[in-house]
C-alpha cells in the first residue's frame, strides 16, 4: 500500500538518484566543522527528501544508507584516529546510519496517511519524525550519541537565534521544515503541491519566512551579574599523545610554562581554566604534580581550574575530576566528576566479548565510572564574589541535558575543559567547539572550551568567538565575559521539547502504521 504512493521516476532515470545521493552526503558532511558551509546542510536534506518520497520504502531506505554513510564516515573519521583501528570507526557509523534508515522506513510509510501526502503535512511530519529520531540516538544506546547533530550546524543561520526559544529541537526541526519547502518547490517532477498554481509560490514565501524571520532576534550579550575576566591555558600534548602523557609531569609541566607566559605578560585575570587532564597525574597523589600547580597558580595569583584522573585501586576504576587549585589552599574539597563517560573510549561495555573483536579496547585498561553530581561548581574570587560555573567535561558539551542542568542551578558561564590529543589535527575539536557555541546561544551564557592541545574557544553568550587557538601548539587566551542568570525558554522548558517530539513521532508512526495494515486488509 505505502509503495503504491510513491512517486516514481522513470527507471532509465532510476540511475541519477546515486549522483543525488552523493551530493546529498557530501553537503551534509561539509555543513559541519572544519569545512563549516552550513547552507549545505539544507541543501542536503533536501536532496535526502527528495530520494526518499520518490522511492519505496526499501529503496528510500538504501539510498538513506548510503548519504549516512558518506556523511557519517568522514564526520567522525577523527574515532579511528583515537583508536588507531578502522573497527570503531565503522561500528560507531553504522549505528547513527541505522539511526538515518530508521527515519526513512518512518517518513517513507508516514505516506500511509492522506494528510501527510499534502505538501504541508509532509513539512510538518516529516521534521517531527527527523528530530524524533535523532533525540532518540542521542538518548539510547549507552546514553546515546549526540553528535552531528542538525542544530549544531546551524549556529551561524539565521534560525540558530532560535536556540533559546526551542533549543536543539526546534532549530533542527526548522531546518527540515525549510529541506522539505525547498525540494516541493523546486522539484522537476509533478507533484501533488501543484493542485493549485499557487502551492509553490506560497511555499517559497514560507520558506523564506522561516529562514529570515529570525534575522530580527537578538540575543543578548549584556551582564546581569557583572563580568569574569578568564584566561584559558593551552599547554599542547606533543604527538603521539599516549607517549607524551607516558612522560610524568610532561603535560602539567607543559601547561605551568603556558601559565607563567601569560603571568609575565601581565594581563591580570580573575580565574584560568586549564584542559581535562592537564594534570597528567593525580595532584593529591603526586607531590611533583602537585608542586607545578602550585607554581602556576601562585605566578598568577588566582584561581586555576585543574582537570587530573582519580583512581580506585580497590575497584580499578577512575573518575575524569575537575577542581578550582587556590593560591593559598590548594585544591578545593568539592570537585566535578564527568557523569557521561564515553563508552568504547572511555569505558568498554560488555569488556570480554569486545576485546575478542577490538584489540583496541585493550587500550582502555581501567574503566572509567560516571560521577553522580550536579553539572555545576562554584569558585570564589579574590575580590569575595563567588561565581557558579557550568560544568562538563569534553563530550558532555553534547548533552543537553547535562549543561541545562548546571544552568538551572544557577551557573553563570559555561566551562567545558577537554583534551583533545586522540583526535590530533582532526575536526573533532572543532565540532565540539561549534556545540559549545549552540550553547552558549541556547542557554545565554558566555562559553568556554579549554582543551590540552587546541581547539580552544572562548565565546559570548550569543555564540560570537572572542578567541580561540589552533590544534597542536601551546597558547593562551584571555577574554573579558559578562556573567549572566535569567533562564531562557529553552531552559526553562526542559526535556519537554525532546519528549513532545519524541512522542509525536511514535503517534505519527503507529497511525501510519495502522492505516497501511487496514489498507492492505481491504486489498
Amino acid at each position: 500500500m505505502v509503495d503504491r504512493l510513491k512517486l516514481k521516476l522513470p527507471p532509465r532515470r532510476r540511475w541519477l538518484d546515486y549522483p543525488c545521493a552523493a551530493i546529498s552526503g557530501v553537503c551534509l558532511w561539509a555543513a559541519f566543522p572544519d569545512v563549516g558551509w552550513w547552507p549545505l546542510f539544507v541543501i542536503g536534506l533536501a536532496f535526502l527528501v527528495a530520494l526518499v518520497d520518490r522511492s519505496s520504502t526499501g529503496r528510500g531506505m538504501w539510498y538513506a544508507t548510503l548519504v549516512g554513510a558518506l556523511f557519517w564516515l568522514p564526520h567522525i573519521h577523527w574515532s579511528s584516529i583515537a583508536t588507531g583501528g578502522w573497527l570503531p570507526w565503522v561500528t560507531l557509523s553504522a549505528t547513527q546510519i541505522i539511526a538515518l534508515c530508521i527515519w526513512a522506513w518512518c517518513a517513507a510509510i508516514s505516506r500511509a496517511l492522506v494528510w501527510v501526502r499534502t505538501w504541508w503535512g509532509q513539512t510538518l511530519s516529516w521534521a517531527v519524525l527527523w528530530v524524533a529520531v535523532e533525540q532518540l540516538r542521542s538518548t539510547v544506546p549507552f546514553g546515546g550519541f549526540p553528535w552531528g547533530k542538525t542544530a549544531y550546524a546551524m549556529v551561524d543561520a539565521p534560525w540558530g537565534k532560535l536556540a533559546p526559544w526551542g533549543g536543539e529541537v526546534l532549530v533542527s526541526a526548522v531546518t527540515m521544515m525549510l529541506a522539505v519547502l525547498l525540494r516541493r518547490t523546486f522539484s522537476l517532477l509533478r507533484t501533488r503541491s501543484d493542485e493549485h498554481w499557487w502551492n509553490r509560490p506560497l511555499m517559497l514565501v514560507l520558506a523564506a519566512a522561516l529562514a529570515c524571520l529570525p534575522l530580527a532576534i537578538t540575543l543578548p550579550n549584556a551582564q546581569e551579574a557583572g563580568s569574569i575576566r578568564v584566561g584559558v591555558v593551552q599547554g599542547n600534548v606533543e604527538i603521539p599523545g599516549n607517549a607524551t602523557y607516558s612522560v610524568p609531569l610532561k603535560v602539567t609541566g607543559n601547561h605551568t610554562r603556558e601559565t607563567l607566559r601569560m603571568a609575565e605578560e601581565g594581563d591580570a585575570v580573575d580565574v584560568a581554566v586549564w584542559g581535562e587532564t592537564a594534570a597528567d597525574r593525580d595532584p593529591r597523589a603526586n607531590s611533583g604534580v602537585a608542586n607545578l600547580v602550585d607554581e602556576a597558580v601562585d605566578a598568577l595569583g588566582v584561581p586555576i581550574l585543574v582537570g587530573f584522573n582519580g583512581y580506585d585501586s580497590q575497584d580499578n576504576t577512575r573518575t575524569n575530576l575537575v577542581g578550582w587549585w587556590y593560591p593559598d589552599s590548594g585544591l578545593s574539597d568539592q570537585l566535578y566528576g564527568k557523569q557521561h563517560p564515553v563508552p568504547f573510549g572511555e569505558y568498554i561495555p560488555w569488556r570480554s566479548f569486545i576485546s575478542k573483536l577490538a584489540t583496541e579496547a585493550a587500550q582502555v585498561n581501567v574503566d572509567m565510572v560516571a560521577v553522580d553530581n550536579p553539572s555545576l561548581l562554584s569558585v570564589t574570587l579574590n575580590d569575595g564574589r563567588e561565581v557558579p560555573f557550568v560544568m562538563g567535561i569534553c563530550f558532555e558539551v553534547a548533552y543537553e541535558d547535562l549543561i541545562r542542568d548546571g544552568v538551572d542551578r544557577g551557573g553563570q558561564i559555561i566551562a567545558i575543559p577537554t583534551n583533545n590529543y586522540h583526535f590530533r589535527y582532526s575536526a573533532e575539536s572543532t565540532q565540539q567547539a561549534q556545540m559549545l557555541r549552540f550553547r552558549a546561544m541556547e542557554y545565554g551564557r558566555s562559553g568556554i572550551q579549554a582543551s590540552t592541545n587546541g581547539v580552544s574557544m572562548i565565546v559570548r553568550p550569543d555564540g560570537t568567538i572572542v578567541r580561540q587557538t589552533v590544534k597542536q601548539t601551546a597558547d593562551h587566551m584571555v577574554a573579558q565575559l559578562p556573567l549572566r542568570t535569567s533562564l531562557t525558554w529553552a531552559a526553562r522548558l526542559g526535556i519537554i521539547p525532546s519528549v513532545g517530539i519524541m512522542c509525536g513521532g511514535g503517534v505519527v508512526t503507529i497511525c501510519a502504521v495502522v492505516r497501511a495494515l487496514i489498507s492492505v486488509r481491504r486489498r
